[in-house]
C-alpha cells in the first residue's frame, strides 16, 4: 500500500491510499461520512478486491483523516474524487476505472460520474443517499451500539454544522446524467438511510442497472453490511464488476 496526495480545484489537499495489485482494472472507493481510508472495513474491502484481480484506491473524503477542507455532504467532494481519479489515470496504465461509494460516498460517486469527463466503466453504490432532505434516521437506543462505535466520537471529521441549510448536490438529479452500469445495494429498513433512497435512484438511473434490496436482520448501513453479511453482499459486488469491468484477461 502506498499513500498519495492530490490538490483539488480549490487547493484542498486530498489523501488516498493505493492498494496495488498490478491489474489494469481499478476500483476507486469513496467512504461514507465519518469513515477514513484506514478504517478496518476499508482495508478489508481493498484486500477482497485485490484478491479478485483489481487495483484499489481508497480516499479520505475532505474533512476526514489526512485530507484537508470541510465536508460538505456532496457540495464540492465530486471535484476531489475527480482529482484523485485523474491522478490515478496519469500515474497508472489502467484499462478501466470504477467507483464504489458508501452512503454519502455513493452520492459523491454519482455526482463525480455525472459532472466529470472520466472513463468510468461502472458504479457500485452501497446504501447511497439520494437526497439529504430524504434522510430520516430510525434510532433505537437499545441497538445503536451495533452501528456506531464509541471510538468514532474521538475522531470527529470537520463538517458544515449548518448542513441542513447548506447548498448540496442531489444525487437523485445527477444520476440521470450517469452513462455507466449502476449497481445499488441496500438493506431493507436501513437504520440511517432508508432503502427508499436506492429505490428512487434506481428509478431515475439509465440502463444497465440493478437493485439489490437485502433482508438482513439488524437494519445495517453501508460498510457494516460487509462485516455482518459478507457471504450475501460480496458475491453481488464481485459478479457485477466481472460483468461490466474490463480486466487484463479480457
Amino acid at each position: 500500500m502506498s499513500s498519495h496526495f492530490v490538490e483539488s480545484f480549490d487547493g484542498t489537499r486530498i489523501a488516498y491510499d493505493l492498494h496495488d495489485s498490478g491489474s489494469g482494472a481499478l476500483v476507486l472507493v469513496v467512504p461514507g461520512f465519518w469513515r477514513e481510508r484506514r478504517h478496518p472495513s476499508m482495508v478489508a474491502l481493498a484486500a477482497l478486491l485485490n484478491a479478485h484481480g483489481y487495483r484499489v484506491a481508497v480516499v479520505d473524503p475532505r474533512g476526514h483523516g489526512e485530507s484537508g477542507g470541510t465536508y460538505g455532504f456532496n457540495r464540492d467532494e465530486h471535484h476531489d474524487i475527480a482529482a484523485v481519479a485523474n491522478d490515478l489515470l496519469h500515474r497508472l496504465p489502467l484499462d478501466s476505472l470504477s467507483l464504489l461509494g458508501f452512503s454519502y460516498g455513493g452520492s459523491i460517486a454519482i455526482s463525480t460520474a455525472a459532472r466529470h469527463p472520466l472513463p468510468i466503466e461502472s458504479l457500485v453504490l452501497i446504501s447511497p443517499v439520494a437526497d439529504f432532505a430524504m434522510i430520516s434516521p430510525r434510532i433505537n437506543p437499545f441497538t445503536i451500539h451495533r452501528h456506531i462505535a464509541f471510538s468514532l466520537a474521538l475522531r470527529r471529521p470537520r463538517f458544515e454544522w449548518r448542513m441542513r441549510r447548506a447548498e448540496k448536490l442531489r444525487a437523485l438529479d445527477d444520476i440521470r446524467d450517469v452513462h455507466a452500469p449502476v449497481c445499488l445495494i441496500h438493506v431493507r429498513n436501513d437504520w440511517l438511510i432508508g432503502h427508499r433512497h436506492s429505490l428512487a435512484l434506481f428509478e431515475a438511473a439509465s440502463e444497465p442497472k440493478e437493485l439489490h434490496l437485502m433482508d438482513i436482520p439488524g437494519n445495517y448501513h453501508a460498510d457494516r453490511i460487509f462485516s455482518v453479511a459478507a457471504r450475501s453482499v460480496e458475491p453481488i459486488v464481485l459478479r457485477f464488476l466481472q460483468r461490466h469491468v474490463s480486466t487484463d484477461d479480457d
